[in-house]
Formats: C-alpha cells, sequence, structure tokens
C-alpha cells in the first residue's frame, strides 16, 4: 500500500505539473493571440496578466510546499535508484534546473508587471504605469523570459524522457 507522504508528494507533483502546463499553452497564448477587440485592449491585458500572475503564484506556492514536503519526508518516499555516479548527477540537475527555471519566470514575470505600461491590478495589488520603463527595462525582461519559457519545455522533454527510460 502506497504511504500518505508518497501520495502527497505525487499529488502536489502532479497539480503542479498541470498548473505549469495550463500557463504554458493556455494562459501564454490568451496574452497573445486571443482577439482584445472583444473586452478592449485595455481590459483583455489586464485580465490575462491576472489570470496569468495568479497561476504563476499558486505554482509557486504549491512547488515550495512540495520541496518543503519532500525535504519532511525524504526518506519516506520510494525513488528510482540511479545506476550511476553520473546518471544520479543528470537527475539531480534536471530537476535543480526544473526548479530553478520555474522561480526564474515567477521573477522575470513581476519584473515585466512592475514596469508594465498600463496600470494592472495583480492580485490586488495596484501597479501604476511605467511608460518610461516599459520600452527599456520590459521588453528585456520579456525576452528572458520567452527564453525560459523555451528552456522550461526542453526541461520537461528531457524530464520525461527520463521517467519513460527508468519505466522501460
Amino acid at each position: 500500500m502506497l504511504s500518505k507522504a508518497y501520495l502527497m508528494d505525487r499529488g502536489l507533483h502532479w497539480i503542479s505539473a498541470l498548473l505549469l502546463f495550463y500557463m504554458l499553452m493556455v494562459l501564454s497564448g490568451q496574452i497573445h493571440y486571443v482577439d482584445w477587440q472583444i473586452k478592449g485592449e485595455v481590459q483583455h491585458r489586464q485580465d490575462a496578466l491576472q489570470a496569468h500572475a495568479t497561476a504563476g503564484f499558486v505554482l509557486v506556492i504549491i512547488i515550495l510546499s512540495r520541496v518543503l514536503y519532500t525535504l519532511r519526508f525524504q526518506t519516506k518516499l520510494p525513488r528510482m535508484t540511479p545506476q550511476s555516479r553520473r546518471h544520479s548527477l543528470f537527475i539531480n540537475a534536471v530537476h535543480g534546473l526544473l526548479y530553478v527555471c520555474i522561480f526564474l519566470l515567477a521573477g522575470t514575470g513581476i519584473l515585466m508587471v512592475t514596469n508594465y505600461e498600463l496600470p494592472l491590478n495583480i492580485l490586488g495589488i495596484e501597479l501604476p504605469a511605467k511608460k518610461d520603463n516599459y520600452f527599456s527595462v520590459f521588453s528585456q525582461f520579456h525576452e528572458v523570459h520567452l527564453l525560459l519559457q523555451q528552456a522550461m519545455w526542453w526541461l520537461i522533454a528531457i524530464h520525461l524522457a527520463g521517467v519513460l527510460y527508468a519505466k522501460r
């Protein structure tokens, strides 16, 4: 029978994975590809960024919960045994980079919304428009954010390949 710690760990893993896919696939597209003329440009951007920021905030909380939970019950969770020291380092590197990438995405997201051209209300916090910073600061963080999204897709693919390899 599976332990409660294992079920909780897997539950947090899959909730965070599904939320991450939702953010990468749906919310990223909502900001760029939905016809904003329906609501008007300002309201569309506000709604899209509010949804993206809320999902990102929830994702960071779930990831932090999972990390803390895993540290608390580390010895009780069954894990695959690495085949070699190099294999173990590779597994740890991929997992570490997944976490780092998620937190860097959250960080660049925060830096983008605090330098946005329109006033925003994100999670109840009123952010004033910063038109001066929009073309210089925002665009730099946006470029990094998009690169991190691409890195996240590659890390997810490597992670899935590793899971399939381990389950063969």
